[in-house]
């Protein structure tokens, strides 16, 4: 017979909570936000916590004070974001919306980040400055024929994404600890008229000879034709037209995406270290 002292000890059991499979990482994040309203639902919490604080109590739920840290510096810098206005207007109804707008917190100072995006948009991007100012900047497409040759060509493949908006806007705020809140705005009406005007001009070549075959050839009347084919076209257009502009939004914010991801590394912007073709033409011609 077994002495009950010799069975190797186990965890205590927990009556009335059966054990369950392993968390994922969402998961958890959902059990530590859910855990942490009921316990503030049942105490007074105070009305303003010190970093200190806050990091006093993160590290009660193992969590390293470098990322409370950056999680704080990122709460207080989503309100230094500028906000868009609400725009409810016939083009954004149609089309979508015309701006793309994403801000991170990264690493450096703000004459640091700008230094390293001025330098990629002028070698990489094909972008020329027309503003410049203590922490925010516009670029503009460069318009010279050699950065619109380089784009047309494309040799290497890069799409130049942000060369297709009309405008690209940077902000950046110093934070504490040496870091910084970066906005990168692209306006991208341009791109949105120029879909919705050209399938609506392809729209109205199909629609006409399809609308006077109907009345000329089949006899139907012309005040309910034309209007079944305008209507028809009109809707089929607008709709063509807004999921190529979305696809169109969706790759300069996959841009955008990826240069703030290599920002918050700290990595160089720029993919090709050496020199572009275009640089090499540019040179050519300067020493002739």
């Amino acid at each position: 017979m077994t002495d009950a002292s010799d069975s190797p000890a186990g965890p205590p059991a927990r009556p009335g909570i059966p054990p369950g499979p392993d968390l994922s990482g969402r998961q958890l994040e959902t059990v530590i936000q859910r855990a942490a309203e009921l316990q503030l639902r049942r105490t007074e919490p105070a009305d303003h916590l010190s970093d200190d604080e806050v990091v006093r109590i993160a590290d009660e739920v193992g969590l390293e004070e470098r990322y409370v840290r950056q999680a704080l510096a990122e709460t207080r810098a989503n309100a230094l974001v500028p906000s868009r206005p609400s725009d409810r207007s016939l083009p954004v109804r149609a089309w979508g919306r015309a701006h793309v707008q994403l801000s991170r917190v990264v690493t450096g100072s703000p004459a640091e980040i700008l230094s390293k995006l001025e330098e990629y948009f002028e070698a990489q991007a094909t972008l020329r400055q027309v503003r410049d100012q203590r922490e925010r900047q516009i670029w503009e497409p460069a318009s010279d024929i050699m950065s619109q040759l380089q784009r047309g060509l494309d040799l290497g493949g890069k799409g130049y994404e942000l060369a297709k908006a009309r405008r690209i806007e940077v902000m950046v705020e110093p934070l504490e600890s040496e870091r910084s809140l970066v906005t990168l705005r692209a306006d991208l009406s341009n791109q949105r008229r120029g879909h919705a005007i050209g399938w609506s001009i392809g729209g109205a070549s199909v629609g006409a000879p399809v609308a006077v075959s109907l009345v000329v050839g089949a006899g139907f009347p012309p005040l309910l034709i034309i209007p079944l084919v305008v209507a028809g076209a009109a809707g089929l257009t607008t709709f063509l037209a807004k999921q190529t502009f979305r696809r169109q939004r969706e790759k300069v914010e996959l841009v955008i995406e990826g240069l703030l991801d290599r920002l918050e590394r700290g990595s160089e912007l720029s993919v090709v270290h050496r020199r572009t073709w275009g640089h090499r033409v540019r040179g050519f011609f300067e020493e002739v």
